[in-house]
């Protein structure tokens, strides 16, 4: 089972939107040539290019847009790199520079996307250059990477910086562990070019990486979780299902101790200090891997959660993205992050890899068993081609506020058996599920948190799917929130209000003492206090996003 091409999808209603606003943010000054290259004691060679790139080449594929700048940018590449092919110092062997690693990852992610986009030769050619001469010298340090506390000690700013003094082989970050970003680029290049040599630091990559105590060493969660793509990513390659098992694990991990209730992350294990959205990203899209492997929807619930709510809050009105607190950890709050309302140099750039990611992973097809999935409900449609033959679905639906979709067979050549399978989440109670087919109502088939319909698609059938979407008490998500709290939620979208300062308590806003007056908003019936969804930022102008406070934690009495 896979999500089936970009170019046989188009979606449409707030998810493009959002897409389309961020695109527009990646074609303003900062991401153009020549300000892309960074020069001039920039500490993360490749960084921003690469990140640019990927972004750029994820959202084009996506929007079916072609952007403006990115011809430009790919022509000025050759010049802008050393005698070896990458960007920066070329160190003497025995010396390994992981924000040069980290960096790097994101440009080899965004040649291979574009490689495989485009089929030109350059791309493919860089690959290699880094791999033969950044890479590989690489083997038999990765084993070597400090990992004792003291040599660890906590610091560092939302740009990470690179310690003054060299610990054995190794230059290193205060964003620790973030050579393990690597494993994202490194196994996208092995699955273009094969090489034995780059197959052996793999598994001495994910072997140091199985042996380190990630939240003793504080590792920083988007370092953590971009090791988790590439791992997955090579678990596809091979087959290895202890590589799906460590996966697991560490994921597993990263959902007690280092999300926040909003679904955001900690920037780093133990050390609530900001949100990251470029790890809220990560966390998306290693959720969808893990229930794409494992058939488990409480992955894709996670998933939906941190859709909604993670990058829904973290995306700003003008489309990029920015750090916010950690709400749980500290208190009942959630607001931007003073002086990180956006992070330019990061975030912004890997919102465009996430929501292209959406837009993806909005159908998914298993041609030979004749299966279509949806396991995200939005406006689109979609040509699926199957063993079969081919449909195109056209997809109608009000969901998150309400619990209604509809798929119509807009198009259809097969005379076979076909299965569609519709997401339902968990809190849906099943005895309030009403399914209709052409209109008739019929007993819904429910298995692994999907209803499932077997039929012939005729052009013009339609399946409709209905449920109710209301008031609910979420559940703590990280063991180290504050206790005794607990949060609102409409369906998968949390609320928030913004009449922070009052310390608003279940027992005076009890949620059977609110009304529900519009989309996903409610009011309480004896005060004058309104909660709303946390994801409409986009919503508002910059001023009142920057300023922006709610309280979505609430005490239990």
């Amino acid at each position: 089972m896979d999500p089936i091409p970009y170019a046989d999808q188009k979606v449409g209603g707030d998810l493009y939107r959002r897409a389309m606003l961020n695109y527009d943010r990646l074609e303003t000054e900062e991401y153009r040539f020549p300000t892309i290259y960074r020069e001039g004691g920039y500490s993360w060679p490749g960084d921003w290019e690469g990140r640019t790139i990927l972004a750029l080449t994820m959202l084009a594929q996506a929007t079916n847009r072609e952007p403006v700048y990115l011809e430009e940018i790919m022509a000025r590449l050759p010049e802008r790199l050393n005698a070896q092919g990458y960007f920066g110092m070329i160190h003497a062997q025995g010396t390994v520079d992981e924000q040069q690693l980290s960096g790097h990852s994101w440009f080899l992610r965004a040649m291979a996307e574009y490689h495989l986009w485009k089929g030109d030769d350059l791309s493919l050619r860089i690959i290699e250059d880094i791999t033969r001469h950044l890479l590989l010298p690489a083997r038999g340090l990765y084993e070597k990477y400090p990992v004792e506390p003291e040599d660890r000690k906590p610091s560092g700013e939302a740009i990470g910086s690179l310690f003054e003094r060299k610990v054995g082989d190794w230059l290193l970050s205060t964003d620790v562990g973030c050579a393990f970003i690597m494993l994202d680029g490194a196994t996208h290049a092995y699955q273009l070019l094969k090489w034995p040599e780059l197959g052996a630091l793999l598994d001495e990559m994910i072997g140091k990486f199985r042996t380190i105590d990630l939240t003793g060493l504080s590792f920083q969660t988007h370092a953590t979780l971009s090791a988790l793509r590439g791992i997955l990513r090579h678990y596809e390659t091979t087959g290895d299902d202890g590589l799906l098992d460590l996966a697991r694990d560490v994921f597993a991990l990263y959902n007690r101790e280092g999300i926040t209730e909003n679904y955001a992350n900690y920037n780093w294990f133990g050390r609530p200090e900001w949100t990251e959205p470029c790890a809220v990203v990560d966390s998306f899209i290693v959720a969808v891997e893990l229930w794409k492997h494992t058939g488990e929807a409480s992955y894709l619930e996670i998933a939906h959660g941190i859709l909604y709510n993670g990058l829904g809050y973290g995306q700003r009105p003008n489309g990029g993205f920015g750090c916010d607190c950690c709400s749980g950890a500290h208190d009942d709050l959630l607001h931007p992050k003073e002086g990180l309302f956006e992070a330019y140099w990061c975030c912004t750039m890997r919102g465009g890899d996430g929501l292209s990611r959406a837009i993806e992973y909005g159908y998914f097809a298993d041609a030979e068993r004749n299966t279509v999935t949806v396991p995200f409900l939005r406006e689109s449609e979609a040509e699926i081609r199957l063993a079969s033959g081919r449909l195109t679905l056209k997809q109608t639906t009000a969901y998150p506020i309400e619990g209604s979709i509809r798929l119509e067979v807009a198009d259809s050549d097969i005379e076979k058996t076909v299965m569609v399978r519709i997401f339902v989440p968990s809190w849906v109670a099943r005895t309030d599920l009403v399914f209709r087919v052409d209109g008739s109502e019929i007993a819904a088939t429910i298995a692994d948190g999907f209803v499932e319909w077997t039929g012939t698609p005729c052009v013009g059938l339609t399946l409709e799917l209905r449920f109710p979407i209301g008031l609910r008490l979420g559940n703590q998500l990280n063991i180290h929130s504050l206790a005794d709290r607990s949060s609102l939620f409409h369906g998968a979208l949390m609320l928030g209000t913004e009449d922070a300062g009052a310390g608003l308590q279940l027992d005076s806003l009890d949620p059977l003492n609110l009304e529900h007056v519009a989309g996903a908003s409610y009011v309480a019936r004896d005060r004058n206090v309104s909660l709303r969804p946390i994801r409409d930022m986009l919503e508002l102008s910059m001023e009142q996003a920057v300023a922006d406070r709610r309280q979505v934690l609430f005490r239990m009495e």
